[in-house]
């Protein structure tokens, strides 16, 4: 069973979803295009803007209330993360995850985030696990969408100690960004199961049980596969019923 929440049905409804993000960005930004990036980025991350919809320069420009030039840099830089994909024919459209994708992209963040874990837990500090728990809370009690991705982020970059290791985060966040709406802005688990809990992770981090504090990790990041896969495996059935 994923968990999530419902993307708007019609056109309006999604360009009244970007006006709002629109609105919500709309001031302290020093280029339009870079407003743009993150309304759009938004957008995807909150269902606004399915996998597999197409991105008609035009009526996002239209929808958000600029001009076409920056909506067109926004989609290529959302390309280079991983949210969009341009085709020849069919122009950008927001990218669309296969199961085996899935897969490849958790066996590498499994790698990549356990080694983290490992290296920033020979290094906590009394000052880093404070400010975790701070952040476990606020990431706890938010349930989906934009928020929850930010608070998260936030979460794991100072987890893993992004500031100390920016290549290996930049690596990781690059495959987090490939997973795009699938996982980012929803809370994916099976049914029954208790949401994971940030503070769990904190509490046996604090304790130095690098042994534990991997397999909570680890646990998480399985259950959090495993409920992309199912969401892929419905929606390929659902395109199929309606095929």
């Amino acid at each position: 069973m994923v968990t999530s929440g419902n993307a708007p049905a019609s056109a309006k409804d999604r360009a009244d979803a970007l006006q709002k993000l629109a609105q919500r960005h709309g001031a302290g930004y020093r280029s339009v295009g870079a407003m743009a990036y993150d309304i759009i980025r938004d957008a995807i991350l909150d269902g606004t803007l399915p996998p597999g919809m197409k991105l008609r320069q035009e009526t996002l420009a239209e929808s958000i209330g600029i001009s076409r030039l920056p909506i067109r840099s926004a989609l290529i830089q959302l390309e280079a993360d991983g949210l969009v994909v341009f085709h020849a024919r069919r122009g950008a459209m927001v990218r669309a995850l296969s199961t085996e994708e899935a897969r490849e992209v958790y066996h590498l963040r499994m790698l990549l985030e356990k080694e983290a874990l490992r290296l920033a837990m020979a290094e906590i500090t009394p000052e880093r696990l404070e400010q975790l728990r701070a952040l476990a809370k606020t990431a706890d009690d938010i349930s989906e969408g934009g928020e929850f991705v930010e608070a998260r982020t936030e979460f794991y970059a100072t987890l893993y100690d992004a500031q100390a290791r920016p290549l290996l985060w930049e690596m990781i966040e690059q495959l987090r960004l490939k997973l795009g709406r699938y996982v980012l802005g929803w809370r994916l688990g099976p049914a029954g199961a208790h949401d994971h809990s940030h503070t769990e992770l904190v509490d046996v981090v604090a304790a130095g049980d690098v042994k534990k504090a991997l397999g909570v990790l680890e646990a998480h990041l399985t259950q959090v596969r495993d409920g992309v896969i199912a969401l892929l495996d419905d929606s390929a059935a659902e395109s199929a019923d309606n095929a």
